[in-house]
């Protein structure tokens, strides 16, 4: 039901185009590589390495999970961050390992 509700909502978009649907995990990287999808929308949880080795093989996609009860969701894409170090002395180096040991995951989820 949730598969039917998530392909209504895509097919009427004028502007999104479903290209695939694929049934498990197994083949979901190549699957995914082969359609040269933009984003990827799941109708279910994703461990945390399979979005990654989805996401490996095609590093500007974006996936998006739906909870199987349709109430939650979570998305998935790789991100470089920069952060500019203006002084680069032992209490600044010291500083930014400790920020960026610290720095709470809050992209951090099932």
């Amino acid at each position: 039901m949730l598969a039917d509700i998530l392909t209504a909502v895509i097919v009427s978009q004028t502007d999104f185009e479903l290209v695939g649907d694929v049934v498990g995990i197994a083949g979901l990287a190549l699957a995914a590589s082969k359609a040269a999808a933009d984003v990827l929308v799941l109708g279910r949880r994703l461990q945390r390495r399979d979005a990654l080795r989805v996401l490996c093989r095609s590093p500007r996609m974006k996936i998006i999970t739906i909870a199987p009860d349709g109430h939650s969701g979570a998305l998935y894409e790789l991100r470089l961050d920069r952060a500019v170090l203006n002084e680069v002395s032992p209490i600044a180096l010291v500083a930014a390992i400790r920020g960026s040991a610290q720095e709470p995951d809050r992209r951090r989820g099932p």
